[in-house]
């Protein structure tokens, strides 16, 4: 099976002799054919977990500022000029 990563220096996917390899000038362009037999042939798991994601996005979201104060849900429009 082709390992193929991408290469930020020329910003392309290029097929790697191993998955523990790092991209090199040498490392030849992967093309449509390579992408499309690599995909096919990488299975990651793909679970979609509704709670996870909710619980994901209420760690990222603000619930009260540094001073504890609670925030209001909605949107805010400022409209005092400094």
């Amino acid at each position: 099976m082709k390992e193929i990563k991408f290469n930020p220096i020329i910003g392309r996917l290029v097929v790697v002799p191993n998955q523990y390899s790092e991209p090199t000038p040498d490392d030849p362009i992967a093309t449509k054919a390579d992408i499309r037999q690599f995909a096919a042939d990488t299975e990651y798991e793909t679970t979609y977990d509704p709670q996870m994601l909710n619980e994901v996005i209420d760690s990222l979201t603000v619930k009260e500022t540094p001073d504890n104060t609670t925030i209001e849900e909605g949107v805010e429009s400022i409209t005092e000029k400094v």
